[in-house]
């Protein structure tokens, strides 16, 4: 991509720090192949400092300036003691927030900014300083207003039940009446990371496109793909926190369906991790069923490639790193037909499950998996498929490369 002028742009990043996975490295990735088009300053939290300033000296080629603000220390010692963890979180975010509206207008009085771009947290419900500022100005990607399916509800658990119904009723508290949307018509452009957000911002008058938050970087999907080697054994992966919405519950009692030579690993820790380990051994899958807890992600990248299919049935996910790497590590992906991960796999390379009633979902992820074990030709061409399409539409280069163009059209329509 060329361009005549190297615009000058500031990011608003509360969540950007190199190596940490998840919304922070999201916002690490975005910044720094923002900064080959544009000459970048990034607003983001004080603690991110330490780690991006050792990561800038062996950075080669350009790199963001960063700008660095927090608020108080008796307010970050509010947070800690502050219960539930969401409400001190949303409580620190959104003070945040106020304070980097001031900090924004300062910066941009001194460097006149062509553009502003709130970028972390990607959140459709938290505030955001970027409007208001006389500037164009982009949000997104967003999303999180993906719902728990009530006929998916777990069939015991009443926790779990109530914690989700919360969750829905406050989504729908703001995608129903519009309560913080209002928001995103301050915007000169909006973007959604699923098409479900995109539909949300429609129905709201709010003109959106859409683009994955989450991305891949080229190099470690240079390798070719590797051949598995036979077996009359199917084994199913997932990777992730160890939480109900991730559907594991689904999963658990969709293998009771499988054949027994089905079996099914998870790799990670979470809140509901003991819950699921007591449904394991009631439906009496425990030789079938392993929890192997959280393991270094070097090690997790090399397993990938010792499993067959990758099960990730999660219900209200934005997007999801480790579905990103198992098509990296060759295995083709079922999902449900929900959130981030309906948007990374397609038939081609995975098994996308419309969700439906609780016994019509069963049988579908069943049919899915069955898929594959009566073809198993099918996962080497899926594999080969997923890795192309990581290349196509996920790698961090590309996908800046695509942004770099929605900057330049929001700058020139001003």
């Amino acid at each position: 991509m060329t361009q005549a002028k190297r615009y000058s742009v500031l990011i608003s990043a509360y969540a950007c720090e190199p190596d940490k996975g998840s919304e922070p490295e999201v916002g690490w990735q975005w910044v720094m192949h923002l900064s080959e088009y544009f000459d970048v300053t990034v607003l983001t939290r004080s603690n991110n400092k330490k780690t991006i300033e050792d990561k800038l000296i062996c950075t080669r080629g350009s790199y963001p300036k960063f700008v660095y603000i927090d608020l108080s220390s008796a307010d970050q010692k509010t947070k800690k003691w502050m219960k539930p963890k969401f409400i001190a979180m949303t409580w620190y975010y959104s003070s945040w927030q106020k304070k980097a509206f001031w900090k924004i207008k300062e910066l941009q009085r001194i460097n006149h900014y062509d553009l502003v771009h709130h970028l972390t947290f990607a959140s459709f419900r938290l505030p955001f300083a970027v409007a208001g500022h006389n500037t164009p100005c982009i949000v997104g990607p967003v999303g999180g207003c993906e719902e728990f399916p009530e006929e998916l509800l777990p069939e015991r658990g009443w926790q779990i039940k109530c914690k989700e119904i919360f969750r829905n009723l406050v989504t729908r508290l703001c995608t129903g009446p519009g309560f913080g949307m209002r928001k995103y018509h301050y915007a000169d452009q909006v973007i959604a990371s699923t098409f479900e957000m995109q539909q949300i911002f429609s129905e709201h008058g709010i003109k959106s496109l859409v683009i994955p938050q989450i991305g891949v970087s080229a190099e470690p999907l240079g390798t070719e793909p590797k051949e598995k080697a036979r077996s009359n054994e199917t084994k199913l992966l997932f990777v992730g926190a160890v939480l109900y919405w991730k559907g594991l519950e689904l999963a658990i009692h969709a293998l009771r369906m499988l054949p027994h030579t089905v079996s099914l690993t998870i790799i990670g820790s979470g809140a509901d991790e003991d819950i699921l380990k007591k449904e394991v051994q009631r439906l009496k899958l425990t030789d079938r069923v392993h929890f192997t807890g959280r393991k270094p992600h070097a090690e997790v990248l090399r397993l990938y490639r010792n499993y067959d299919l990758f099960l990730y049935p999660s219900l209200h996910d934005s997007g999801s790193f480790t579905v990103l790497e198992a098509m990296a590590g060759d295995l083709p992906v079922i999902c449900l037909d929900r959130g981030g991960p309906a948007l990374s796999v397609d038939n081609k390379c995975g098994q996308v499950v419309k969700s439906q009633s609780r016994e019509e979902t069963l049988e579908s992820l069943c049919a899915a998996v069955s898929y594959y074990i009566d073809r198993p030709d099918k996962i080497a061409i899926h594999a080969e498929n997923a890795r192309r399409k990581l290349i196509d539409s996920y790698d961090w280069s590309k996908k800046a490369e695509v942004m770099a163009m929605i900057y330049h059209d929001v700058i020139s329509q001003r």
